[in-house]
């Protein structure tokens, strides 16, 4: 049955809506049912049955028959086709407008907690103010300050930026902090409707820009160290692209930016995504769908995670350590509507960025004017950025001195897991230190 266009006629939207979610849902059913049938034989074949290998077995049997067929083409297009009727069901219900209202009183509960949540278990800072729907943070340390280029961390646009400054002693922060390094670090808070067609452009030039001028002006330094996360890596890309003389330093972590090779389940899934569509109806994008979309590319790990981490004694440190990562990774933020269509359309689906064709504005953002050192932070496990959607970008940028530095952990892990801290983050230090003055 084609998509019905009338959206005029509620019922004929609600009817495909009806229609489009039962496909979805018969699908999606199915394809975890197999999974979850390979997951057991596989674990019936085991020569050692113990509990825990038999565990093991089902979870990374179960995962792998997962991902490979959410990635299939049917399944995305199925999804999207989903989504696509949620939103012209959505419009004509007015559950749209009812969102944005709950968007503002979100708004308003982030604002009275988030400076709580900015104090307990953080670095201390102090908050820097600026024009916009965003802030700079400015970490205090009793440590000597050994170098004089600051370094400005920029987070991502979907998750909070403290993932890495989440404990004292998983704190990344911390660790550059003790280094010697003056530490900044963007906060891009709470977006609101009013800021719905914000284009990527302003982040680039109202937001990261300024916010790199206020830590040269405040630290007297001419440049600074842009150390990106994620999509705070794509905004780092194109600054240092756009004003390589302010960059000292670029380093990358876990960045997607060459999304024409193997693409994780979200990948695969918002390629088929009318995106355009989707913004128009709600504006920014909301934080639930977001969250909705981590847990289906895994519902087994989301339902059972608790359960198969406590199966064993854990002690205080390391339950206060998971509960810790399982309030970061829900307290996602609504993304810019018109910010999140530009780097869908032209990154995620036209892959322009790493063609050095992405235009921002009037500016074609060409990363072969990156000359300053790069380095680059790959997770080789990471199933929300691909490690092949991050190591393109080394070959791709002009500077004569960078590196990539691959570790065998997943998003998460390369912030805090304690293999990462023992092996990964003393090397990036070490060249942080060698590069730095």
């Amino acid at each position: 049955m084609k998509d019905s266009k009338n959206t005029d006629n509620p019922l004929s939207v609600y009817t495909n809506f009806v229609i489009k979610s039962f496909d979805f849902q018969s699908r999606y059913g199915l394809i975890l049912f197999n999974s979850w049938l390979q997951a057991i034989e596989s674990a019936n074949n085991l020569q050692e049955s113990t509990g825990k290998k038999i565990q093991d077995e089902i979870r990374s049997t179960f995962d792998a028959e997962l991902r490979s067929n959410l990635e299939q083409r049917e399944f995305s297009k199925s999804l999207s086709s989903f989504v696509g009727s949620f939103t012209e069901f959505a419009s004509v219900g007015h559950h749209d407008s009812l969102y944005k209202y709950l968007e503002t009183m979100i708004g308003h509960y982030d604002n009275l907690i988030e400076p709580i949540r900015d104090t307990i278990n953080r670095t201390p800072s102090e908050i820097i103010p600026m024009k916009g729907k965003f802030e700079v943070h400015h970490y205090k340390t009793d440590s000597p300050q050994k170098f004089k280029t600051p370094i400005l961390v920029v987070g991502s646009l979907i998750n909070r930026h403290y993932i890495l400054d989440l404990l004292p002693e998983t704190s990344i922060i911390r660790r550059f902090q003790h280094l010697g390094f003056d530490v900044y670090a963007t906060d891009w808070r709470m977006p609101t409707i009013e800021d719905e067609n914000m284009p990527l452009a302003s982040y680039a030039h109202d937001y990261l820009e300024n916010a790199v001028d206020k830590v040269e002006e405040v630290t007297g330094s001419r440049n600074v160290t842009l150390f990106g996360y994620c999509w705070g890596g794509i905004l780092s890309l194109i600054y240092s692209a756009m004003h390589p003389k302010d960059v000292k330093n670029l380093i990358l972590h876990a960045t997607p930016a060459d999304l024409g090779k193997h693409p994780t389940v979200l990948e695969s899934w918002i390629k088929d995504l009318d995106v355009k569509k989707f913004v128009n109806t709600f504006g920014n994008v909301p934080s639930s769908f977001l969250n909705i979309a981590f847990i289906l590319r895994n519902p087994l790990e989301a339902s059972l995670k608790y359960q198969f981490y406590f199966s064993q004694p854990r002690t205080i440190k390391e339950t206060t350590q998971f509960f810790a990562v399982e309030s970061w990774l829900y307290d996602s933020v609504p993304i810019i509507g018109k910010t999140f269509e530009q780097i869908i359309d032209d990154i995620y689906k036209k892959n322009l960025l790493i063609q050095n064709k992405m235009m921002l504005g009037d500016t074609l953002i060409d990363l072969k004017n990156i000359t300053m050192p790069v380095l680059n932070i790959v997770g080789t496990n990471d199933d929300l950025v691909s490690a092949d959607s991050s190591r393109t970008i080394t070959d791709i940028v002009a500077s004569t001195d960078k590196q990539t530095i691959e570790f065998p952990t997943g998003h998460v892990g390369l912030c805090i897991s304690r293999t990462a801290h023992k092996k990964l983050w003393p090397e990036v230090g070490k060249w942080l230190k060698e590069h730095s003055t």
